[in-house]
């Protein structure tokens, strides 16, 4: 098989996943990827209400806890945008419910969104409005060229099909002088180095798994050019970690998360704590002619 980022043929298996599926390696670009893909009825179906019971959401109800815990790490997010851009018009790619979204209101920029899951789409919309929020996929979306300021990517490249024509299509929509902010699971974190095959962030929703070496290459292919990276931290607290290893189980983390969630006060268990779990962020700017 040959690399779908960069054409290479040194390529290999690296682990087995479940229903016949491998997460294979590149040597040259150091991009990973799931093969075979979900197919888009397998998406959409991943994708529905269920898929945000991580969340402890259900139906229209939201979970303030998780929401307080999101916005704590979109506010680090807030932070590093407003260093490049301080105003203006702001895209997230998956954004959800709207979290980012109203972060980034209150912080002055006009919110507007791009939802692939029909039913966070619909909750986004209300908030913002129908023609502010997008259901569907950036590269389908109606969006004008050059529109935005920024783009906000927040656990999203990852999942997307054709990397490569995500980031082609969101440096048609973003200004000259904007940025794109991507948060990404990280292949070459500690995290993954130490738990390997049992690494959290490997789900069969995650097409694509990004070094900084990959992004850098993915990125340039696009005409962009990274200008800021590091390690990223989140917000989160036992709330919230109990109920995503009750879903996405875990071999040794929802042991241990189940039993210090038990042994933690009440009053303790949505109390924001920021961590790293091997995840990176990455300012684009767009190449200058």
């Amino acid at each position: 098989m040959d690399c779908s980022l960069c054409g290479s043929t040194h390529v290999k298996i690296k682990f087995n996943m479940i229903s016949d599926r491998q997460i294979f390696a590149c040597s040259d670009c150091d991009i990973q990827f799931l093969s075979p893909q979900l197919n888009d009825q397998e998406l959409i179906k991943l994708y529905s209400e269920n898929y945000y019971f991580a969340w402890g959401v259900s139906g229209n109800e939201e979970n303030e806890s998780t929401k307080r815990m999101k916005i704590a790490t979109f506010q680090l997010r807030l932070s590093l945008i407003l260093q490049y851009i301080k105003k203006g018009k702001i895209l997230d790619v998956g954004c959800a419910t709207g979290y980012f979204l109203e972060t980034a209101k209150e912080k002055g920029f006009d919110p507007f969104g791009v939802e692939f899951s029909e039913y966070s789409s619909a909750i986004a919309k209300k908030k913002f409005g129908e023609d502010n929020i997008f259901w569907g996929t950036l590269e389908t979306s109606h969006f004008n060229d050059n529109m935005f300021d920024v783009i906000a990517m927040s656990d999203l490249i990852e999942h997307v099909r054709i990397p490569e024509q995500t980031l082609s299509k969101a440096s048609k929509l973003l200004s000259d002088n904007g940025v794109i902010m991507i948060m990404t699971p990280d292949a070459r974190s500690l995290s993954n180095m130490l738990m390997k095959k049992k690494w959290t962030h490997y789900k069969l929703e995650h097409f694509f798994y990004f070094s900084k070496k990959s992004i850098i290459c993915v990125a340039d292919k696009c005409g962009l050019s990274v200008v800021h990276f590091e390690k990223s931290k989140k917000a989160l607290n036992f709330e919230y970690l109990h109920t995503q290893y009750k879903v996405y189980k875990h071999w040794l983390l929802t042991p241990a998360i189940n039993f210090l969630y038990f042994i933690f006060p009440k009053k303790l268990r949505s109390k924001n704590f920021y961590f790293s779990i091997g995840e990176m962020v990455v300012i684009l700017k767009k190449k200058q002619a």
